[in-house]
């Protein structure tokens, strides 16, 4: 009976880590560009969370226009983009 309980208390123990290391994120991947469809390098992109109305993550967009917004708790977001004029 010790061995059956010691067992299973080493089976929790191993499992544990594995569970809790799973954690549910997203990915938002765009390209921002302007009106004659040219890309928009170093554009301000604002990943906002509309669950929780906080901002997630504010990244700049490369020289093709494209931005990555990674690591993002599942949810609903708006996108927002600012940039000066040249």
């Amino acid at each position: 009976m010790l061995r059956y309980l010691a067992g299973l208390i080493l089976l929790f123990i191993a499992l544990t880590p594995a569970v809790s290391a799973q954690e549910v994120t997203g990915t938002i991947v765009g390209t921002v560009t302007d009106a004659s469809k040219a890309a928009v390098p170093g554009a301000t992109v604002t990943v906002t969370s509309t669950d929780r109305g906080l901002v997630a993550r504010t990244v700049t967009t490369d020289s093709a226009g494209g931005y990555v917004a990674t690591l993002l708790p599942i949810g609903n977001y708006s996108v927002k983009v600012e940039t000066t004029g040249k």
